[in-house]
């Protein structure tokens, strides 16, 4: 009689409409259990081990960062999708596919790709980068980091979404299986934490070790691993990087702090960047701009030169910089007036 009861319950309950409330419940439930169990993990088996507060600090920023933009981006959130999903699954490329299996896994591929793509033009055009960096000036990567999103850059990225969703007709509960694993793919790849066999894992999907690289400070390690779930992409494209970065985070200083995280993000109140290890190449390849700008023409060399060099001191160490004028009184004299 119990075991009657519990099938009908079960058959009832997969013939009932999901309903917005009910979506958004199950993706925080599912988050929620997956970001618990992996920062228990962290917390016991780290791959790099910090002091306590570091990663405390982290956590407080990141979370802050997630209910902010929880907050302010309501409309743009997993039952939104839910919803546009339901107005318009009986349209798109999607419908002409027959099989049910073949429509979501193609449906998945679409997204990850999507996600693949529109974060990597994050890395190469500055315009979206000043957004994108914000996620990746945690110099204390953990699974945390993977709330630590600007609101403009969440904002596109749904909008971007919703637009596949309504180009290929996917259903709804499609877009919220999809939109769970991949949540729960990116909480996994940013955990702190290293294990066996991680390697062969990462030939298929990526994992901590593979997303690490693209934290790394430095521009040529982390403008690679874009994937969000399958490292298929990055091995396709040519992206991918395999190798343990040095230190993680962003060059120069950039606050640690909700607020002003989020005017970062829109360039606004950024710090003065810290002294460059190798001023010389910087003022050589400003010195190199000024002369390709006048067509090579000979007898400005010094001129270059000297412009070049005010302008990038005074870069780095402000106009009124007393460590930027002892470094540059010695030439001043030679400077044309213009």
């Amino acid at each position: 009689m119990l075991n009657e009861t519990f099938v009908k319950a079960l058959l009832n309950l997969s013939n009932a409409s999901w309903t917005v409330e009910m979506t958004g419940v199950l993706m925080a439930f599912a988050m929620l259990v997956c970001f618990a169990g992996l920062s228990n993990l962290e917390m016991r088996f780290p791959k790099i081990k910090r002091p306590a507060e570091q990663t405390h600090q982290s956590y407080r920023i990141n979370i802050g960062m997630f209910v902010f933009n929880s907050i302010l981006l309501s409309a743009c959130s997993i039952s939104t999708l839910y919803v546009i999903a339901q107005q318009y699954s009986g349209f798109g490329l999607l419908n002409y596919v027959s099989s049910p299996a073949i429509k979501a896994v193609l449906a998945f591929l679409a997204f990850d790709l999507l996600l693949y793509l529109w974060h990597l033009v994050c890395h190469r055009v500055d315009a979206f980068w000043m957004f994108h960096r914000v996620h990746h000036n945690d110099p204390y990567l953990n699974v945390s980091t993977a709330f630590r999103l600007h609101f403009v850059e969440v904002l596109i990225t749904n909008s971007l979404k919703a637009l596949l969703i309504i180009l290929l007709g996917i259903d709804k509960t499609l877009v919220l299986a999809i939109e769970t694993i991949i949540t729960l793919c990116i909480l996994f790849h940013h955990a702190n934490i290293g294990f066996r066999f991680e390697r062969i894992l990462g030939q298929i999907m990526i994992v901590p070790s593979l997303h690490r690289v693209h934290h790394s400070v430095e521009r040529s390690e982390h403008d690679s691993n874009y994937g969000a779930t399958l490292s298929l992409w990055d091995r396709l494209f040519g992206t991918l990087s395999e190798l343990e970065p040095a230190k993680i985070g962003i060059n120069g200083r950039s606050p640690q702090d909700l607020f002003n995280l989020v005017k970062f993000g829109l360039g606004l109140g950024i710090p003065a960047p810290i002294r460059p290890t190798n001023l010389d190449v910087m003022i050589a390849e400003a010195a190199y701009y000024k002369a390709e700008k006048r067509n090579f023409r000979p007898g400005d060399d010094m001129r270059d030169w000297l412009e070049a060099k005010a302008e990038i001191l005074n870069q780095v160490y402000g106009k009124n910089s007393h460590q930027g004028q002892s470094h540059s009184n010695w030439w001043n004299g030679f400077l044309p007036n213009f």
